[in-house]
C-alpha cells in the first residue's frame, strides 16, 4: 500500500514482485496450488512472470474451491459476481478492505483521472447491494456519499434530487453501468448536465435486449445528458480483480496502474500472442494479494503495452456476465 501511495517500489521490478507473490500464493492458497500443479507449474519451474498460471474466472464459482491465501475465519468481506438467482455466482473473498480501497483510490490518482467532485451514482446503495464490488468501488470513489444513490431497492430510478442539482452551474460526475444508462435513456426525460460534467460507465454494451457499438452508445448518452461523447470514461474490471483499467474515447486502450500487467494469449498455441495479434486477455494484479494474482478473463483483446489493451469484446462462447447485466436484470422490469 505504501508503494501504491508513492512511497517507492520495494521491489527491483514487477517481475520480482510477481514472482514473490506467486510463491506466496502457491504456498498458502491450496486450491490455486493444486491448479498450478495440474499444469506442471511450481515456483521453481517458472522463468518469468509471463509463465505464472492464470486462473479462469469460472473457478471462483466452485463452492468447494475458494481461491484464497488465508483461512476462512479471517474473511471479512465477500463480493459476488453478477447474475440471476438461478446462476452459480463467483465469490471473491478478502481478509480486510484496506488494500482493495487503496488500489481503487491510488489507481485513480496515478492514472491522472479527473477530480471527483459532486459525484452521483446511477446504482443501488451499499446497504442494498453490500456484495457488489462495483457498488463498493463507487462508495470508495465517492468518499462515502450517503444520499447520491439513484436506484432504490426495487430497481426504480429516484431522480428528483439529481434533476434539481443538474439545473445548477457547477459540474457533476455521474457513475453508472452502461445498461443502467440505456434504461434511463429509454424511460426518462433528458437531463442536461452543467458544463464541465462527465460520466463514468462500465459493464459493456452487450445486454440481453440490445447490442450497441461503443460509438453509438456514447452518442446516445452524450445527447441525453447534453455533454460531449469525449467526456464519457469507460472502466474495465471484474469481481475477481482488485484493480481497474480505464479508457477515454480517444485513448488507444484501457490502462491499468503500475501494479498490474496484461497478457494476450494466442488461442491456438496457448502462448503470449505476437504484437498486434488478438487473443484471450489475462490480467496480473498484485493487489489480489489474498486470492490469485493472475486471472484469465473471457474477453478478447490486443496488447497495447505492459498494462494497456484494446478490448475487442467477449468470447462469443462465453455466458453473459458482469455489472451491466446485473443492472439490466434489475431495471428492465421496473
Amino acid at each position: 500500500m505504501a508503494w501504491m501511495r508513492g512511497a517507492g517500489n520495494p521491489w527491483a521490478s514487477f517481475e520480482q514482485a510477481a514472482m514473490e507473490l506467486f510463491e506466496f500464493q502457491f504456498e498458502r492458497n491450496v486450491p490455486y496450488r493444486r491448479f498450478c500443479e495440474s499444469l506442471g507449474k511450481t515456483p521453481k519451474d517458472l522463468g518469468s512472470w509471463l509463465e505464472i498460471p492464470a486462473l479462469p474466472t469460472d473457478a471462483f464459482k466452485f463452492p468447494t474451491f475458494r481461491p484464497r491465501s488465508f483461512s476462512e475465519k479471517r474473511v471479512t468481506r465477500r463480493f459476488l459476481t453478477s447474475g440471476t438467482t438461478k446462476d452459480v455466482r463467483g465469490v471473491h473473498e478478502f481478509p480486510d478492505f484496506d488494500l482493495y480501497r487503496t488500489s481503487i483510490k491510488e489507481s485513480w490518482r496515478t492514472l491522472n483521472l479527473p477530480e471527483i467532485a459532486d459525484a452521483w451514482f446511477l446504482s443501488q446503495s451499499p446497504s442494498v447491494a453490500p456484495e457488489s464490488s462495483l457498488v463498493a468501488m463507487f462508495e470508495v470513489l465517492g468518499d462515502g456519499s450517503s444520499d447520491r444513490w439513484l436506484i432504490d431497492e426495487s430497481g426504480k430510478f429516484q431522480l428528483s434530487a439529481f434533476r434539481e442539482r443538474a439545473r445548477g452551474e457547477q459540474p457533476v460526475c455521474l457513475f453508472s453501468t452502461a445498461l443502467a444508462l440505456l434504461r434511463l435513456i429509454e424511460t426518462e426525460e433528458p437531463i442536461v448536465l452543467p458544463t464541465g460534467s462527465w460520466i463514468f460507465e462500465t459493464g459493456g454494451y452487450k445486454g440481453l435486449t440490445e447490442t450497441l457499438e461503443p460509438e453509438i452508445f456514447r452518442q446516445k448518452v452524450g445527447t441525453f445528458f447534453g455533454i460531449s461523447p469525449g467526456k464519457i470514461l469507460n472502466e474495465y474490471s471484474m469481481t475477481e480483480l482488485s484493480s481497474q483499467f480505464y479508457r477515454w474515447p480517444d485513448d488507444a486502450g484501457h490502462r491499468g496502474p503500475e501494479w498490474t500487467r496484461i497478457r494476450v494469449i494466442d488461442p491456438e498455441t496457448g502462448r503470449v500472442a505476437k504484437d498486434g495479434e488478438a487473443g484471450y486477455l489475462e490480467i496480473l494484479d498484485l493487489a489480489n494479494l489474498g486470492s490469485v494474482l493472475a486471472i484469465r478473463t473471457q474477453d478478447l483483446a490486443i496488447s497495447q503495452g505492459p498494462a494497456e489493451f484494446l478490448l475487442l469484446g467477449r468470447d462469443p462462447g462465453a455466458l453473459p456476465r458482469g455489472c451491466s447485466r446485473a443492472a439490466d436484470d434489475l431495471l428492465k422490469n421496473r
